[in-house]
């Protein structure tokens, strides 16, 4: 064996032993163990507003592949005929429109059975009255909603 004051690997039996290998390795371990953590972390917090911003963009596209925007003007976009409740400001009134119902919820009923409440000034009869139930996942009303009230 070499003697202990030079610098460099040291030599036991022939084989090179580096004296940074097991500390590098520690510290690649624990850095793997922090980025792990913090990917967790930011996975159970619902992955934060660049989420909400492409769910928002989701129910986005969905309100004009879907036909809501037929009838309804939605934020930032202008009915072709106009004939639904103005839905631009839906933030703004959601949470008032059916007691008892959280802005969410109402949104959610809303699209998942139309006829539960007629907003007030449209006919609950007759030819032009009523939506039509639409065929959406969970997923799709997740993103309907979320253009909705936060797009």
């Amino acid at each position: 064996m070499t003697g202990a004051d030079e610098a460099g690997p040291v030599v036991r039996d022939e084989a090179v032993v580096s004296r940074s290998a097991p500390v590098g390795r520690v510290l690649a371990g624990l850095g793997a163990l922090v980025l792990g953590a913090l990917t967790v972390v930011a996975w159970s917090s619902g992955g934060g507003s660049d989420r909400d911003a492409g769910l928002a963009e989701e129910g986005a596209r969905l309100f004009a592949a879907k036909g809501c925007a037929t009838c309804h003007n939605g934020p930032g976009t202008t009915a072709r005929v106009g004939v639904g409740p103005n839905l631009a400001d839906l933030v703004d009134v959601a949470d008032q429109r059916r007691e008892g119902l959280s802005a969410r919820d109402y949104v959610v009923e809303s699209i998942l059975a139309p006829d539960a409440f007629t907003v007030p000034g449209y006919p609950s009869s007759g030819p032009m009255s009523g939506m039509p139930t639409l065929d959406v996942s969970t997923g799709e009303v997740d993103a309907l909603v979320s253009y909705l009230l936060d797009g």
